[in-house]
């Protein structure tokens, strides 16, 4: 399963932030950057737990609180 996350500022960080994660069989694999989208191959989670998941992970950093951005599941 695939989800995107849209942000136009730290890209990079959310991308180290979730190749990082792996929990219980879950993890997330950076595909690619296209705009402001950075998709990502979620493994070990349906789609409602992995959006979950990257909420909760961005939301704990110090940008969370401020950043704009969105995360889907694309296909």
């Amino acid at each position: 399963m695939k989800i995107t996350v849209s942000t136009p500022m730290k890209g990079r960080e959310i991308t180290d932030l979730l190749i990082g994660y792996h929990e219980n069989g879950a993890s997330y694999a950076f595909l690619g950057k296209s705009g402001l989208n950075y998709s990502f191959e979620v493994t070990g989670l349906d789609g409602e737990q992995a959006v979950r998941i990257v909420k909760q992970l961005i939301g704990a950093t110090e940008y969370g609180k401020v950043l704009y951005y969105n995360v889907s599941v694309s296909g």
